[in-house]
């Protein structure tokens, strides 16, 4: 495929995962929908109420998937600040920084509801192992779309691994929304770098 047939499908395809983002916000399944908020605001559950071993539990989990937000939006902030990406994958990463800059904003919201405490980022993006890592192999803009690649298909089968282990069961799509949205980062990216949608390795042509 040419680089400006990517590049305009780069566009295409990042604009039907925004559009689709926002009607999954608009019906309340990605960050805290309608009944989430009466769940975790009702009289069930108030900060002044300590912890039992449930909400502790699914406090433990949220702070696990509120990590892998921070490091994800260091980790695209990095490769924005590089210079190597421009044009439509620079506004991509960009857009999916912002993604998961809402993931973290939700989390945050789910963690200080049950009345934990919300795990803090970083100070320096190489404290995250992944990045450290990553940074010294990154020459090219591929090599960053590599990188974020392993982190979003990583991000979201935590995610799906996780869903059945909350004791409050409202709590599934919230995360099921924000996994959802990690899996089409990954499939767009893996579109970009001409990669097998399902299966590891390029695509055959």
């Amino acid at each position: 495929m040419k680089e400006r047939d990517l590049t305009n499908k780069y566009l295409e395809v990042g604009e039907l995962i925004q559009r689709g983002r926002r009607a999954a916000l608009k019906a309340g399944v990605v960050g805290l929908g309608a009944s989430a908020f009466t769940m975790l605001g009702g009289s069930l559950l108030t900060p002044s109420i300590a912890l039992g071993a449930d909400k502790a539990g699914d406090v433990k989990i949220a702070n696990v998937a509120l990590n892998l937000e921070h490091q994800a939006i260091a980790a695209y902030g990095v490769g924005a600040g590089t210079g190597l990406l421009e044009g439509a994958a620079l506004a991509a990463a960009k857009l999916f920084m912002s993604h998961h800059e809402a993931h973290r904003d939700a989390l945050i919201g789910v963690i200080k509801k049950f009345g934990g405490t919300p795990v803090e980022p970083k100070q320096d993006p190489k404290e995250y192992e992944a990045i450290a890592k990553a940074v010294p192999n990154i020459k090219t803009a591929t090599d960053i779309l590599e990188f974020a690649l392993t982190l979003e298909e990583q991000a979201a089968g935590a995610y799906i691994g996780v869903l059945t282990s909350f004791s409050e069961k409202d709590l599934i799509p919230v995360l099921a929304g924000i996994g959802a949205a990690e899996a089409q980062h990954a499939a767009l990216l893996r579109f970009v770098l001409q990669k097998n949608p399902l299966l590891q390795g390029p695509v055959v042509k």
